[in-house]
């Protein structure tokens, strides 16, 4: 017979990596003569009562309890990594080669035992772990199923869920049936009373005791319930029901900044939601009063909060000290924005100067408490579940509010009477290894770092705020939305801007006055019937109206501008069916009056599906030199990159034995070349991409790098690398995608998510990555034997998404030394130069299959080291600017009102067609740097002289290209090839 010994604790597994919990708290001994269900009902009427205001029986609620190991515990796959890794286990037995996989470790799915009244009503239904092995609560304790170090974690109440996570400490052989039981931490109750009654604040009369002074404070600083409101029969301030969970005092945590701190925090009965929270340090007597006037119950018929409909643990609050103006004033802005998801939050400071009202004196009464919580060092308490410990050194674990044992001066398992209390039992605990502590001492193991323990990555310099924009356009009009932006310098100095715009108009402006010189419509207004304007959010990955934007000068009138135009909607659209659609073309219009000029026909091939002409649309358009054997010449040339698929002949990455006489009898390709001074002549198309074309730049004006994505999901395919002294041959290839690999989790093969641009200046590359959220640094190498190749040097986020399903309009503008990055999602645009970050610190130089990061994802989304992971690409920024939301002209939205639970419904919000505010789309050219936005307003910014152009250029967006139409946009075709 087996006796299983389980630690108990209800801190989050995310936190153990760094400090495992107190297991020696609480505990219950079972053995292999118990099933299941008797633990639950030993656990039902101890642990979990402890934690529960009135139910909690074991028939009161339904419950589970997961089996599960230690490190499947603390980095919970998510449910696509475990359907990945049911996928692989599956594939074990096929005789596959998994030879990639011969240091993974292989799945095994959990064990979830359930309640009775779950199998009698059908069984449970473990949506979030679908694989996992569903057994009955009747079956005993066995190793088998509960082995040593794994954790049975139990979930109880769905509605108002309380969570436990129990440890197998040991288990051991007994001749003997143990009992089953539930033990809580032991004290030597006596020799704590002696050490209380030895604090000389001990035996003070009621009326001098904190308790007297603050009584709201004290209250909830022992854990106790206090009601929202004032009570019209009685005078109690509560009734005597604990209801918090772990309360801290002093500073236990420095993260970002030596401002950015935690003094104090009371958390709810679950510790999932803080009922007050203190950020910065406060004199203690301005704290404790702040503290009372937070938790006052307040006068129901004066209520502006409207507290009165929602629950009690939904409402949250902070206090700042009372000459903490700028703390105050982030924390009322991030008040006054909250979206609705959290909890409601009260901010509560004293008046200006701070001082208090009260008559009592911190500093004497607890003299030694009062010095070691201003002395700067990391000294604290905490209170949890009638247990407190007096700590030193820096917060750990969760929220950093717990601690290593060795961190503690003394644990006190004590049942205080007051808060007066619990302070003597904590003045008389500033004991360090059996001498008496003081406030000047410094103990190196924990104070000699006293800084933030996660700085984030340094912050560029801005050099644009809201308040320094310049408004070229202000409107209102969703169907304005700006979709294409150019800038051009004219002779005698003039900077123009021209401007695409959903509904098909094309616009020139004065950057000198800000005034428009001409509009014009040079596309059918297909907005009217465009759903995007009903959907949820902003999804702006295809226009009907101008796509994209590049201007060239007149190779017939020197200093005459020409503006070339695409369109994402088919030819035709919308008064034509898509199955009578024309080619797309590539138009051309006179930049002095846009009057038309001529269109360049990208008619391609056929599709594979049924020999139809496939007339794909635009995706990406650069303008260079190229040579032509057949010609025997250079020439102008116009590369259009299609938004189609090619069934391209598979060669070695170097294109050793690229015969292009062979590719061109094989199929077509997807980059059409234009004689760019011929009025639409189109040469032989180039092949080598098997996905779709998705952006294209020009190298030294000896290459041209382009990058496909996949059909489907859309994922980056291919990046190729041609050259410019022999039309249609490439040189180089990576790829991102395998095509050929059965399985499909193992397809991907780079980190590379969603190519928004390419920058490049010299021998380096840089790239919007992940929606504009990322940027990733990249080398062409073309010396030496080994011939041209290009190699990504890594990746740096801007940390601009706080969730990975949000985001997914992002763009890059390129300037000639300089590139810009914005997000739809936020208003801020980072400027970086194109050259230096290849061998830059912050780049994390791993790259692969998203599998091989998965502790990257969300192990620990909300911690500062995540967050400065996040963030690693904003030090390597050169500048940002950050834009008006809405160009300055937020759209009318009516005030949103509080749901059930205080929750606050916000989606009619997002299917006003507007989005969140956020540039859409972005030009820079030299000092100049343009946000266009969804209410189709245009917003400029002038940056310092150290931006300025070297090279002036008549010349806008002609060597760098990139469109944004989603892999299954419209119908993406397959071009035709030979059958064999």
């Amino acid at each position: 017979m087996n006796e299983w010994t389980l630690g108990i604790t209800d801190s989050r597994p995310s936190s153990w990596r760094s400090c495992q919990p107190h297991w020696d708290d609480e505990k219950i001994v079972a053995s292999s003569s118990h099933t299941f269900y008797d633990v639950m009902n030993k656990l039902c009427n101890s642990a979990i009562k402890n934690r529960r205001e009135y139910d909690h029986g074991i028939n009161e609620h339904l419950w589970n309890m997961k089996i599960m190991s230690m490190d499947e515990a603390m980095n919970p796959p998510s449910p696509d990594e475990r359907l990945m890794r049911m996928l692989e286990h599956d594939d074990d037995s096929d005789g596959s080669d998994d030879s990639m996989d011969d240091n993974e470790e292989k799945y095994r799915g959990n064990v979830t035992i359930q309640c009775p009244a779950e199998a009698e009503r059908g069984g449970y239904e473990d949506f979030d772990d679908p694989d996992a092995q569903i057994m009955n609560s009747d079956i005993k304790l066995n190793s088998g199923v509960l082995p040593e170090g794994y954790i049975l974690a139990v979930t109880y109440d769905y509605g108002t869920t309380t969570l436990l996570y129990l440890k197998v400490l040991k288990i051991r052989s007994t001749a003997v049936q143990s009992l089953l039981e539930y033990f809580s931490m032991e004290a030597n109750t006596a020799q704590m009373v002696a050490d209380l009654k030895a604090v000389p604040a001990y035996n003070l009369p009621l009326e001098q005791q904190i308790d007297c002074h603050f009584p709201y404070a004290s209250k909830a600083f022992l854990g106790y319930y206090l009601p929202l409101f004032k009570s019209k029969t009685s005078k109690d301030i509560g009734v005597e029901r604990r209801v918090m969970g772990s309360i801290t005092l002093g500073l236990l945590s420095k993260i970002t900044t030596e401002v950015d701190t935690v003094f104090c925090t009371m958390e709810d009965r679950n510790s999932t939601q803080d009922l007050l929270f203190c950020p910065g340090v406060l004199d203690l007597n301005e704290l404790m009063e702040v503290v009372n006037k937070a938790w006052e119950p307040r006068d129901r018929k004066n209520d502006p909060d409207g507290l009165e409909q929602f629950r009690y643990d939904w409402i949250s609050r902070w206090v700042v000290g009372a000459n903490d103006d700028a703390e105050y004033k982030r924390i009322k802005e991030s008040i006054e924005d909250d979206t609705g998801f959290g909890a409601k939050r009260l901010l509560f400071r004293l008046d200006k100067d701070g001082k208090s009202t009260s008559s009592f004196e911190f500093e004497k009464l607890f003299p030694k408490t009062f010095a070691m919580m201003k002395s700067g060092k990391f000294r604290w308490f905490r209170y949890k579940k009638g247990v407190l410990r007096v700590i030193v050194g820096r917060g750990k674990g969760e929220g950093s509010r717990e601690c290593e044992p060795k961190q503690v001066l003394r644990t006190w398992k004590y049942d205080f009477k007051s808060f007066h209390e619990m302070l003597c039992a904590v003045e008389a605990s500033w004991v360090w290894k059996g001498r008496e502590l003081t406030a000047e001492d410094v103990l190196p193991e924990y104070d000699s770092d006293l800084g933030p323990s996660m700085p984030l990555p340094k912050e560029p310099t801005c050099y644009g705020k809201e308040e320094d924009a310049v408004v070229i356009s202000k409107c209102g009009d969703k169907k304005k939305l700006v979709t294409a932006l150019a800038i051009s310098e004219e002779e005698g100095g003039k900077t123009v801007l021209y401007s695409g715009h959903d509904d098909g108009n094309l616009s020139k402006w004065s950057l000198d006055t800000n005034e428009q010189i001409w509009s014009k419509s040079i596309y059918p207004d297909g907005t009217k019937d465009y759903e995007r304007y009903t959907a949820c959010g902003l999804y702006v990955k295809e226009t009907p109206g101008v796509a994209g934007i590049a201007v060239r000068s007149d190779p017939l009138k020197k200093g005459r501008p020409i503006v070339f135009t695409w369109t994402d909607a088919y030819n035709g659209y919308p008064s034509a069916d898509f199955k009578d659609r024309g080619a797309s073309v590539l138009k051309a219009w006179s930049g002095v009056d846009g009057k038309f000029i001529c269109e360049y026909v990208c008619d391609i091939g056929n599709e594979q599906e049924d020999g139809s002409p496939a007339r794909p649309s635009i995706s990406a358009v650069v303008f260079c030199k190229v040579f032509y054997d057949r010609l025997g010449c250079v020439q102008d040339t116009i590369l259009v990159g299609l938004h189609c698929c090619c069934n391209a002949l598979k060669y070695d990455e170097k294109y050793s034995d690229f015969d292009i006489e062979e590719a061109r009898e094989f199929s077509e390709g997807n980059i059409i070349p234009f004689l760019e001074n011929s009025h639409g002549r189109s040469m032989d198309s180039w092949r080598g991409h098997s996905g779709m074309i998705r952006a294209m730049a020009v190298v030294r004006e000896e290459y041209v790098v382009s990058v496909s994505i996949t059909s489907g999901c859309g994922y980056p395919d291919q990046m190729i690398l041609w050259s410019l002294d022999e039309a249609g041959v490439p040189l180089f290839r990576k790829d991102f995608y395998d095509h050929y690999q059965s399985n499909l989790f193992k397809r991907k093969l780079s980190r590379l998510n969603d190519v928004d641009g390419i920058g490049i200046e010299g021998n380096e590359l840089l790239i919007s990555d992940k929606h504009g959220d990322r940027i990733v640094s990249a080398t062409l190498y073309d010396e030496g034997d080994d011939g041209p190749i290009i190699e990504i040097n890594g990746f740096a986020g801007l940390g601009t998404k706080y969730y990975e399903d949000e985001g997914f309009h992002g763009r890059m503008a390129v300037s000639e030394k300089y590139v810009s990055v914005a997000m739809e999602i936020d208003p801020t645009a980072w400027i970086f130069r194109i050259t230096g970050n290849s061998s830059h610190k912050n780049l994390d130089r791993r790259d692969g299959n998203d599998r091989n990061f998965r502790a990257d994802y969300d192990r620990s989304d909300d911690s500062m080291e995540a967050l400065r992971k996040k963030r690693a690409g904003r030090e390597m920024a050169a500048g940002k600017v950050k834009f008006p939301l809405f160009g300055g002209n937020n759209p009318p939205r009516k005030k949103r009102k509080p749901g059930a639970f205080g929750m606050i419904d916000f989606g009619s919000d997002e299917k006003d067609g507007f989005g969140r505010g956020g540039p859409i789309t972005l030009a820079m050219r030299g000092r100049h740097i343009i946000g266009g936005f969804s209410n189709g307003s245009l917003v400029k910014f002038l940056l310092p002289d150290t931006f300025a152009e070297t090279k002036p250029s008549l010349n806008a967006n002609d060597r760098s290209s990139c469109g944004s139409l989603p892999s299954d946009e419209w119908h993406v075709p397959i071009l035709d090839c030979e059958d064999d």
